[in-house]
């Protein structure tokens, strides 16, 4: 029978993202319910622990309390709508709030909904006051979605698929000088940089380079533009992260936090020789709803959230606590963390490969705490709790993290034939000898084919050859349904399930072969998601699920078989579908 979450992850995979809903679905993700401070409920009422704020949308945590209010409030005014035409006040105070949280370095702004449509009007401000097309940005930088965002990511992957790009966009590499230099020519109207790189894995720059940069940029008379979508409302301990680097962008990006974690809100900010253009041609922008009122009086508390002085010296203070005991786990288990990066409340731990950290997002999620990875580096585990968090329920979330990362590494020590690798990939394998004839084993297995079934929810069913049309699986702890086939070859069992929103293929096979008059038993488990780049992720939890079962089920298997063998009289199992072995 398909649970709830079965039902809305193969609803999801048919009409809205099928690569999602497996990633969700596999790492054991709950149907979400209300959320408060750093803790969401999921349908059963479990709550789960943020380590990660949703890529900067959940900064303040889920239902802030400052944000509830000040949207019932706007509620109540009955003010709701723009007209576009009348002055609207609570646009208008967030604008000369977005100017006053700069100290008048950057005294305009435009709102909009999301980041993809706000860089879009940087890239705009920025060709229409330097007369220039060019854009330089960083390799494995993330600006958004729309065409001109994904052309100044320029992702292979998207290239080949979505291809070809807007021109007049170049890439060089992130913190290196001489390459930005030898870039920068007559054409270039905007270098665009995250401060931190977010998506490529929580890259810091190094020391003295924005500062460079801007130099640079100064003297080739090229904007710099500033994407802080997930670095400002306090992130990096200052409201803007700019302000950590000593640099005065031309042009600055913010969202996400800025709709308080409820409402789409997005705005660029700029100097007021930028802002001429709007002045010329005045229909250079235009949002439908962005800057709508509601939107405004959420954008409004925020910015009062995050001006905080109180606030920020708490930014700074769970910041040393993360990067004291990410950098010391990190250094423990070197076999399995390849590396730590971070500033402020916003981290990376880099593992030595995507199964890992497949691995360990997937334990994290059965302890009862959330976390991602980087979208352009999945071998990265984000730690970027929302800032609101309290330092007990830090300390919960680290502790369990850490708990996770030695329990990885001593897994890695178990399977180290294979290299450094923490989690098991498709097919996962094993061999064991066991002191009983072929065909004892061959028909218990065949009385039983689920034995060594590690996805079967009851390993103990008697079944023949054929489909089961609703197979009771499990993934983990999760039940899930699927058809599944059981065929009897010479030599054992093969256990396959039928392509679905899940699998492309599972294959589960049992292979008993004579060993010296005791039976050697080969198991194979192989599997196909059909995710694609996220395929070594899955499978490191898949793999993870599936070999820590099937050790249990050898055990389990071994310790019948002595029974059987040492009761009195003890007769073979029958065999269905077929004759038993020693008929």
């Amino acid at each position: 029978m398909r649970t709830r979450r079965q039902r809305l992850a193969e609803t999801k995979a048919a009409h809205n993202h099928p690569a999602y809903a497996k990633m969700a679905f596999v790492m054991g993700c709950g149907v979400q319910g209300k959320g408060t401070g750093s803790r969401v409920l999921d349908d059963e009422g479990t709550p789960h622990l943020a380590l990660f704020d949703q890529y900067g949308n959940q900064s303040f945590g889920y239902s802030h309390p400052r944000i509830v209010a000040a949207v019932r409030d706007q509620l109540d005014t009955g003010i709701l709508n723009s007209t576009k035409i009348m002055f609207e006040e609570v646009q208008i105070r967030l604008s000369q709030r977005l100017a006053e949280a700069t100290g008048q370095l950057l005294p305009y702004s435009y709102l909009a909904n999301g980041g993809g449509e706000t860089i879009d009007n940087a890239l705009k401000l920025a060709r229409a006051a330097t007369g220039r097309p060019g854009v330089i940005s960083a390799r494995g930088c993330f600006h958004g979605k729309t065409f001109a965002t994904l052309s100044a990511s320029d992702r292979p992957e998207h290239r080949e698929l979505l291809g070809p790009f807007m021109p007049h966009f170049r890439q060089v590499g992130f913190g290196d000088l001489d390459d930005l230099a030898a870039a920068l020519d007559d054409t270039v109207a905007a270098v665009l940089l995250e401060p931190v790189q977010a998506e490529a894995g929580v890259i810091v720059p190094p020391p003295g380079y924005l500062q460079e940069v801007r130099r640079l940029c100064t003297e080739a008379g090229a904007l710099l533009v500033l994407d802080e979508m997930q670095t400002a409302f306090g992130r990096c301990g200052t409201f803007f992260a700019y302000e950590q680097f000593g640099v005065a962008p031309d042009l600055v990006c913010v969202g996400k936090a800025f709709g308080g974690g409820v409402l789409p809100l997005s705005a660029v900010l700029g100097t007021k020789e930028v802002w001429e253009v709007l002045r010329v041609l005045p229909s250079t922008f235009g949002s439908s709803l962005g800057g709508n009122p509601l939107s405004c009086r959420v954008g409004l508390e925020s910015i009062a959230i995050a001006s905080d002085e109180a606030f920020l010296t708490g930014v700074k203070e769970r910041a040393r606590t993360i990067d004291e005991r990410l950098s010391a786990a990190a250094e423990r288990h070197g076999g399995i963390v390849a590396g730590h990066r971070g500033l402020g409340m916003m981290h990376g731990l880099e593992f030595t490969d995507g199964a890992t950290a497949g691995l360990v997002l997937g334990r994290l999620l059965e302890e009862g705490v959330t976390s991602t990875y980087s979208l352009y580096h999945p071998n990265v585990l984000r730690v970027q709790p929302p800032m609101v968090i309290s330092e007990d329920d830090l300390d919960h979330g680290l502790s369990v993290l850490e708990g996770i990362l030695a329990e990885a590494d001593t897994h890695r020590g178990a399977t180290a034939g294979d290299g450094p690798r923490a989690a098991e990939l498709s097919p996962v394998t094993r061999t064991v000898r066991l002191p009983h004839p072929p065909e004892r084993v061959l028909a218990l297995l065949r009385a039983r084919p689920r034995l060594l079934d590690p996805f079967a929810a009851d390993t103990g069913q008697r079944a023949g050859e054929g489909p089961v049309a609703e197979f009771a699986g499990r993934l983990g702890g999760d039940a899930v349904v699927w058809t599944d086939r059981c065929r009897f070859p010479a030599d054992g069992v093969l256990l396959s399930a039928e392509p679905d929103w899940l699998w492309r293929t599972l294959e589960r096979r049992a292979t008993v072969t004579d060993d010296d008059g005791g039976s050697r038993v080969d198991v194979h488990v192989a599997w196909d998601t059909d995710s694609g780049a996220y395929e070594d992720m899955l499978g490191g939890r898949i793999g993870f699920l599936a070999g820590t079962r099937l050790d249990e089920l050898i055990t389990a298997l071994a310790a019948e078989l002595d029974t059987q063998a040492h009761a009195p009289g003890a007769a073979r199992p029958d065999t269905p579908g077929r004759k038993s072995a020693d008929t």
